[in-house]
C-alpha cells in the first residue's frame, strides 16, 4: 500500500513505526462482538483467547461443534472477563455458511470484527461439497461468502468495523489460473493449490477494503510464517514429499502459535490501524524465510499481483459470478457485488 501516510485517520502515530506489538498492547475490547472462524485451536484459539481477556464478546466457529464447545470452555476457564461462545460453521458447504450467517443474526448481536482465520493445508486431494478443489474452496471461495453474508452486519455496527483474513509466506509461490479458479482441473490439493488460494486471499482483502471506502468497514491481510499448528501436522497428507518437507521445516523452525497469532491480533484490536485498510501484518521475511519476530509489522506482500488493482477486480467479479451460480444451484438465493 502507499507508503505516503505517516498519521492514522484517528491522528495517530503511523502505527507502521510500531515494532514488537504483543497481547499486552492491545487495548479493552469491552462491548465488541468479534467471530474467529478455525478458533477451535491453535492460532484462532489464541487469538480469540486474547480478545476474550480484553473484554470482547467472542464467537468461535468451526467444523466440529464439540471442539468448539471444548475451546470455548478453555477459554473460559483462564478467567477472561468478556463472553465466549461456541458456532458451528462448515466452510467446505456452502448450506453450511449460509446457515452460520442466519443463526448468527437472529441473535441480534453487533459484529464489530470477522476473524478468517480457518483454513486446510496439503491435505488429501479431495472437493468441497460445491465441486471446488478442497484447499480453494474452504481458504478462499467459502471465505469470501462468509464475508459477504455479514456485511451488513458489519456496516451496522460500524464505523471501525473490520475484517482480518489469513494469507501465507506462500502467497510468493501463488498464481492465479484465471480459466479454473474452482480448482476443476487440479490433480492434489498441494502447494500450488494452497500458494493460490493465499495470493487470492490477499487480492480480495484489498479489492474489498477499495470498494468499502467511506462505509465504516475496513479489511485487513495477516501472515504468521511458518507455525507449529496441527494445519502442519494431524491435517498434512504425509505420503507427500511436499508436505514431510515442510512438516520437518515447521517442527524445526516453526515458533509456538500464540506468538504466531499477533498478526491476526493486532488488526483485529489495534485502534491506530484505523484509516490502514488492505495493510498486510506479517513478521519480517527473506524470501520464503519469516523471521520469527515482530509478527504484528505492517508489511507489504511479495507477489506482484497484490499490487494489480486490475486483478483485484477481475478476480472478485469472476468469484462472485462463480459463488452466485453455486448459490442458486442449491437454491441459497444470491449475494450481492460490495
Amino acid at each position: 500500500m502507499s507508503s505516503s501516510r505517516s498519521v492514522g485517520s484517528n491522528g495517530s502515530v503511523d502505527p507502521r513505526s510500531k515494532h514488537f506489538w504483543t497481547t499486552r498492547d492491545m487495548p479493552p475490547q469491552d462491548g465488541k462482538v468479534v467471530i474467529v472462524t478455525g478458533a477451535s485451536s491453535g492460532m484462532g484459539w489464541y487469538c480469540a483467547q486474547a480478545l476474550a481477556e480484553h473484554g470482547a464478546h467472542v464467537i468461535i466457529a468451526a467444523r466440529s461443534l464439540e471442539r468448539c464447545q471444548s475451546a470455548a470452555s478453555l477459554i473460559k476457564e483462564t478467567g477472561v472477563r468478556g463472553k465466549v461462545d461456541a458456532m458451528h460453521l462448515d466452510l467446505s458447504s456452502f448450506r453450511s455458511i449460509v446457515d452460520f450467517a442466519k443463526e448468527f443474526k437472529a441473535r441480534k448481536l453487533p459484529l464489530h470484527t470477522l476473524v478468517n482465520n480457518a483454513g486446510v493445508f496439503l491435505v488429501p486431494f479431495d472437493h468441497t461439497q460445491e465441486g471446488f478443489e478442497t484447499t480453494v474452496g474452504i481458504n478462499y471461495f467459502g471465505h469470501f461468502l462468509l464475508t459477504h453474508l455479514l456485511m451488513d452486519k458489519l456496516k451496522e455496527t460500524g464505523p471501525g468495523s473490520r475484517v482480518v483474513s489469513m494469507a501465507s509466506l506462500f502467497e510468493l509461490l501463488g498464481s492465479v489460473n484465471w480459466s479454473d479458479l474452482e480448482g476443476k482441473s487440479a490433480k492434489e490439493s498441494g502447494l500450488f493449490e494452497y500458494s493460490s488460494s493465499k495470493i487470492e486471499i490477499i487480492m480480495f482483502v484489498r479489492e474489498l477494503n477499495k470498494r468499502l471506502r467511506g462505509s465504516g468497514v475496513e479489511v485487513f491481510a495477516s501472515q504468521p510464517g511458518l507455525v507449529q499448528t496441527q494445519l502442519n501436522g494431524r491435517k498434512l497428507d504425509h505420503g507427500k514429499l511436499t508436505s514431510n518437507l515442510v512438516d520437518l521445516a515447521t517442527r524445526v523452525y516453526g515458533q509456538r502459535a500464540e506468538k504466531a497469532s499477533y498478526c491476526l491480533q493486532r488488526p483485529a484490536s489495534d485502534p491506530t490501524v484505523d484509516g490502514y485498510g488492505g495493510s498486510y501484518f506479517s513478521p519480517p521475511w527473506l524470501w520464503i524465510l519469516a523471521l520469527n519476530l515482530d509478527h504484528a509489522g505492517m508489511r507489504e506482500p511479495g507477489n506482484s499481483l497484490a499490487r494489480d488493482e486490475a486483478a483485484w477486480a477481475r478476480l472478485y467479479n469472476q468469484t462472485l459470478l462463480i459463488v452466485n451460480s453455486k448459490l442458486a444451484e442449491k437454491g441459497l438465493g444470491s449475494i450481492e457485488a460490495v
